[in-house]
């Protein structure tokens, strides 16, 4: 599964909007939703989020 689907797997599991995890992670709603859409996101970011989602994402083998 790539980072995207699981995020958005994630926010949606926690009955979270794309408004209320953006404002949580201090990103824009439109770039979550186009990571979510398979948009390439740093590491940086994708740490920020899946903080705020209390989930992890394992990265290569």
């Amino acid at each position: 599964m790539k980072v995207g689907e699981y995020l958005k797997e994630q926010r949606e599991q926690q009955g979270l909007s794309h408004a209320k995890l953006a404002k949580a992670a201090g990103v824009s709603k439109r770039s979550l939703i186009y990571w979510e859409q398979g948009r390439d996101m740093s590491v940086e970011v994708a740490d920020k989020v899946l903080k705020v989602l209390g989930a992890t994402y394992k990265i290569g083998a």
